[in-house]
């Protein structure tokens, strides 16, 4: 280690020597003299494996690309210079990191021969993981097909390189780039030992100087004040030890100091140490080692850094929280500063480096992408990982998209903020202590992979995953499935149905529906009746139906909780899981084909060998021509129904969906999906409390916002409806104007 801190002299009197070399040699017998009692077969075996950090990394996905979508060729350029990818001709071979564009016939034939439309054009690229993947661009500049692997094979996505967002030890979230000593800049270890420990190459774990100053304050201040402690000790301590300041925890930290000194080198102690100290928070994830530090405060990595910006990482490892530069920029320049003195005195600086380093600007802060929702989406993907029982998983690349996970987390928090400032309940709500939360679920209708899932405004505040573990009524939600049984028993969308008060007469109990406005309309056809979530319509077809056929039928759509053989079932008086809900819908959006949801697609082990990864499996689970009929009604619900704001917003896209509203009113949501994605929103407390929130104004605003962003990369081409059905235009019930409906031919 001659390439950075060198040893500086010291002159002591004989007497200090004296006293220091005593204590060092009973602290070193000692150490050999006794098998360590502390914990010693776990630092044991810690040392023998020389990995101080095992974690387990999660990635969201990179820029991905699929069958349908927009071709943005500015756009992709810039993911491929965001991700370092070089670009290259036609006819070279690619490299790890290289991309190039095709013409004909050079697409034709890395597509294994398969004729493909004149005018196409398609580019390809090998990721920095190696893996082929080719995107096929039709003359519209719509993505025609996707290939993976060389040769060529369909795949149902292409992708860039995925993006680490967190790693797991255990359950903690934290955020750790773990890099070689070779990896960092001499400039980040001379701050580092400058300011934290300067006879860092020369003590054998402990400074004894450093122990004598620190006692003699102790005995001054008659308290526990400073612990002298060198790189070996905090590495003990951070990583062995627990940090609180006992006689008992310092004697354990001092022995292991010396222990670990007597194993590994200089070398692997720093390198251990700059992977593992605690750097700051992102939110719920722990920013530990200089690697994660630097792409955290400066946006680069630590390779990248400069004279200041070592020298602020080093001022930021003697408290995190003091010396933030972005919440205390005064502090952190002032130790910053500190440490840049140190390296003058050291002589690792010139007094030329010291001016320029001073007057060096702090980091500005960046935006982390839905770093305050993120760990809901990754406890869904551990409870994933359980299910599949994989041997010691260590990467997992999740279907998280963070652009998208980013907006819902951004949608949900301001549309609550705007509530509970301009609602009169929610503003005496919120005086009472209550916050209103909301949930936001977001999957891709041809995969079931989830892209977006925020189960809270912020898992820092509160860790409760409301999206995977909160059981709610969900009202309304459940009438297209009424209807669907509807069709079933032979009516259409205009068959008309009687709107009137009437009594349910069960089990010597009578029980008589409301429409939610207190309204009746006499006869309505069926798809108003739907749009328009009319009560005592849907509970009178569910009371000539039989309620063991809608518990049956929402079954085979996806849903897994137990439905009571009661009236009130008809109307979503159940409660269900929004997992539940999702699966049920995008049941709908396929026209009958079902999935289950999933978080992962694929899991590597630690030497890198994919273990597993996913496939879309699907299963037919309806009527594709009812369905169909049953979408098409489902469409006029964002037409001219509960959610026409939707419409009137300037929506473009086709879509279906169902606001859902409990009587209570502590349940507001709304469900929605296009030929693309399906997404849930829901919104309400956590106790039993009324919000007085219908779908319409508490979730149907998130969900609009939401998927304006994911639609917005997509063509507007309809639901692929079977050739068996047609559509036509109908004059809305009770207005002037036509609708187009669906109907078996």
């Amino acid at each position: 280690m001659t390439s950075y801190l060198s040893a500086q002299s010291r002159s002591h009197t004989r007497f200090l020597n004296a006293v220091l070399f005593v204590a060092a040699l009973v602290t070193s017998l000692v150490a050999q003299a006794f098998e360590w009692p502390f914990g010693a077969k776990e630092f044991n075996q810690k040392l023998s494996a020389q990995d101080l950090t095992p974690s387990t990394r999660y990635y969201a996905r990179g820029p991905s690309f699929f069958s349908g979508q927009l071709w943005e060729e500015k756009q992709f350029l810039k993911q491929l210079e965001a991700q370092n990818y070089r670009q290259r001709e036609e006819d070279q071979v690619l490299m790890p990191g290289d991309a190039k564009k095709l013409n004909l016939p050079n697409c034709k034939y890395l597509t294994n021969n398969e004729a493909i439309v004149e005018g196409f054009s398609c580019w390809m690229w090998q990721t920095h993981m190696n893996e082929v993947f080719i995107v096929v661009v039709d003359d519209k500049l719509v993505i025609e097909s996707t290939w993976k692997g060389d040769p060529a094979a369909r795949y149902w996505k292409a992708a860039l390189d995925p993006i680490l967002v967190a790693q797991y030890r255990g359950q903690q979230p934290i955020m750790q780039n773990e890099l070689k000593i070779s990896d960092f800049p001499v400039n980040c270890m001379n701050a580092t030992m400058a300011i934290e420990d300067n006879e860092f190459l020369q003590h054998s774990g402990l400074s004894y100087q450093g122990l004598f100053r620190s006692l003699v304050k102790n005995i001054v201040q008659r308290r526990y004040a400073q612990g002298g402690s060198t790189i070996t000790q905090q590495l003990v301590k951070n990583y062995f030890l627990t940090p609180e300041k006992t006689m008992s925890r310092k004697l354990k930290e001092l022995f292991l100091a010396v222990k670990l000194e007597s194993e590994w080198s200089k070398d692997q102690i720093l390198e251990t140490y700059l992977n593992i100290i605690y750097m700051g928070q992102s939110g719920a994830f722990q920013v530990l080692g200089f690697g994660a530090a630097s792409e955290f405060y400066f946006n680069k990595p630590v390779q990248k850094l400069n004279l200041p910006e070592c020298a602020m990482l080093a001022a930021i490892v003697n408290n995190a929280v003091i010396n933030n530069p972005w919440k205390n920029p005064d502090k952190a320049t002032a130790r910053r500063n500190l440490v840049l003195k140190k390296m003058l005195e050291y002589k690792l600086i010139s007094e030329k480096e010291l001016a320029e380093a001073e007057k060096f600007p702090l980091p500005v802060q960046t935006v982390q992408k839905a770093s305050e929702t993120a760990p809901y989406y990754f406890e869904a993907v551990r409870k994933e990982l359980e299910k599949l029982n994989l041997e010691e998983p260590r990467s997992i690349y999740a279907s998280l998209d963070l652009d998208s996970q980013q907006t819902a987390q951004q949608a949900l928090q301001k549309h609550i903020s705007f509530l509970e400032k301009n609602k009169k309940n929610l503003i005496k709500n919120t005086e009472k202590g209550l916050k209103l939360e909301g949930i936001v679920l977001t999957t891709e209708n041809k995969t079931g992979l989830v892209t977006v899932l925020v189960g809270g405004q912020n898992f820092k505040q509160t860790q409760f995953n409301r999206a995977l573990n909160g059981r709610r009524q969900i009202g309304s939600l459940i009438k297209p499935f009424v209807y669907y049984l509807a069709l079933k028993d032979g009516a259409e969308p205009t068959t008309e149905i009687q709107d009137e008060k009437f009594v349910w007469t069960y089990e010597k109990r009578s029980w008589s529906p409301e429409n939610y406005d207190k309204k009746y309309n006499g006869n309505v056809p069926l798809y108003f009746a739907l749009k328009e979530s009319l009560n005592a319509p849907t509970a009178k077809l569910m009371q000539k139906l039989g309620l063991e056929n809608l518990v049956s039928e929402t079954k085979n759509f996806g849903f897994t909780s137990d439905i009571p053989l009661t009236p009130a079932s008809s109307l979503g008086a159940s409660v269900h899981y929004p997992i539940e809900v999702i699966d049920s819908y995008r049941t709908l959006a396929n026209l009958g084909k079902f999935s289950g949801s999933h978080f992962i697609e694929r899991v590597q082990n630690k030497d890198n060998e994919t273990i597993y990864e996913y496939l879309p499996v699907f299963e037919d689970r309806g009527d594709t021509q009812l369905i169909s009929v049953l979408v098409g009604m489902m469409k006029e619900t964002l037409k001219s129904g509960t959610a026409k704001s939707i419409s009137l917003s300037g929506w473009e896209w086709p879509a279906a969906g169902k606001t859902g509203t409990t009587s209570d009113n502590k349940d507001a949501w709304f469900s929605g999906f296009t030929p693309n994605h399906t997404t849930v929103v829901w919104l309400g407390y956590d106790r039993s409390v009324s919000s007085q929130l219908t779908g319409a104004s508490g979730a149907v605003p998130v969900w609009l916002e939401v998927m304006k962003k994911i639609e917005s990369g997509w063509n507007h081409q309809d639901f692929a409806f079977p050739e068996t059905v047609e559509k036509r235009e109908v004059p809305l019930h009770n207005e002037t104007k036509n609708t187009e409906l669906i109907f078996k031919k």
